[in-house]
């Protein structure tokens, strides 16, 4: 996949922490995540996935062949997971969107995090998907 420079840099930066770090790293994100602010009119059901504990909202728009998602949780270390998740998977054609697997999510090596969280990564990887090829159809 030609897209995937996002993710690559969220891999590598996470493959130089420890677990006490990689919550530090995920907090930043979700820090400098909040000068974006995302819109309460987007925090509808409509666009409220399912599969987290928290609350967690994603809204996807396709400009030509290419998928860009954004998104925004009510729990601090959750926003940063979606912050890295809509950031990593943004710029992605339909193609490439299909070809993401639950690889990806392991790839981050996000171990240190709750079972609960790691199926919620799981969970918006595949909402991700749904969007993107829900779109491409």
């Amino acid at each position: 996949m030609a897209n995937l420079e996002k993710f690559e840099e969220f891999v590598d930066n996470l493959s130089q922490l420890d677990d006490e770090t990689r919550f530090e790293y995920i907090l930043d994100l979700a820090r400098k995540h909040r000068h974006d602010p995302f819109p309460a009119s987007d925090m509808t059901p409509e666009h409220e996935m399912h599969g987290c504990q928290a609350k967690v909202w994603i809204v996807h728009e396709q400009r030509g062949d290419m998928h860009y998602f954004r998104g925004h949780s009510d729990a601090a270390i959750v926003n940063g997971l979606v912050t890295m998740m809509t950031d990593s998977f943004s710029g992605l054609t339909s193609r490439e969107i299909a070809e993401l697997s639950i690889d990806h999510v392991r790839k981050l090596n996000l171990g240190s995090l709750t079972m609960q969280r790691q199926v919620g990564m799981m969970a918006m990887l595949k909402y991700i998907k749904k969007l993107g090829l829900a779109q491409a159809a």
